[in-house]
Formats: structure tokens, sequence, C-alpha cells
């Protein structure tokens, strides 16, 4: 008999439905995502870089780029989760597996350029905790569990500060 996935699968998505409110403006498009060629996350670090909004090469470095690319990542990742859901509520790991290390690699990637401020921790913090689910045998229920109140609340109060309002 197989368990019930709703649950799991309702609670992720009620944390990340806050996601796509997170940006200060209405955009339709998604965040370039970058493609994602393992499972496993890497375990950078934060570089600091000069404060200019956008580095060589279109790289988010200030704080409200970072919000909003955050923003678009967690939507894309929402979106795929929800695409990928089947109709009894189960989310096939690969699927889930997937949009978890989209959405890791793309705020590893826009971190890259930021220097260490709020918004970096709390977004690293999230990234990292969204990774270690994507590495989990059922990513879906580790991410259920993963404690993205508490971390979504320091973003949302970090990008608040940095002028952005977000909905994490």
């Amino acid at each position: 008999m197989m368990r019930s996935r709703i649950v799991p699968v309702a609670l992720l998505c009620a944390c990340l439905a806050g996601l796509a409110a997170c940006s200060d403006k209405d955009t339709a498009s998604a965040a370039p995502v970058a493609g994602a060629t393992s499972a496993a996350p890497s375990a950078s670090v934060v570089a600091a870089a000069p404060s200019a909004s956008v580095a060589a090469g279109g790289k988010v470095t200030g704080d409200k780029e970072l919000c909003d690319t955050v923003s678009k990542a967690g939507s894309a990742m929402k979106e795929g989760i929800m695409t990928a859901q089947k109709q009894d509520g189960h989310v096939e790991v690969t699927d889930a597996r997937h949009s978890f290390v989209t959405f890791h690699n793309t705020i590893n990637e826009a971190l890259a350029f930021t220097e260490a401020t709020d918004v970096t921790v709390a977004a690293r913090a999230i990234a990292d905790e969204v990774g270690k689910a994507a590495t989990a045998a059922d990513p879906i229920s580790a991410a259920a569990g993963a404690g993205f109140d508490q971390l979504s609340s320091k973003l949302t109060t970090a990008c608040k500060a940095a002028g952005v309002t977000v909905n994490f």
C-alpha cells in the first residue's frame, strides 16, 4: 500500500506559495535556471564582490536583485513540483530532485558575485536546505520537514530591510 503523499506536497506547496509573491514588481517571466547536472549540491562560499548591482555577464550582486532572483527561482521550483504532481498527490523523486537542484544551482550562481549581507545569508540557508532535500531519498518529505517557515521569515525580513517587499 502506498502512503499518501498529499500532505507533504501540500505543505511544501503552501510554503512555496508565498515564494511567488517575493518580487517587488509584477513579472511574468521566470528566472533563467542553470542546468541541473548533479543531484548533490556543492557547498560553495559566498564570494565578496564590488557593490555594483550587476557584475559582468549579468550576474546578480545586489540584495534587491538577489531577492528578485530567489523569488523567480522559487516560483519556477513550485511550478515544476506542481506540474510533476500526479493526480493522487505523488511527485516522482526524479522530478522533485530536478526542481530542487535547479533552484539550488540558480541561487548558488546568483550568490557567486554577492557581498555577505543578511539577504545573502538567508538565501544561502534556503538554498542549502533545498539542496539537502534534493539529495534525500524522499525529497518532498525532506523539504516539508526542513523548517522553511523560519528560513523564509528570515529572508522576508532581510529583503524588506533591503527595500524589497516579499512574502516568502
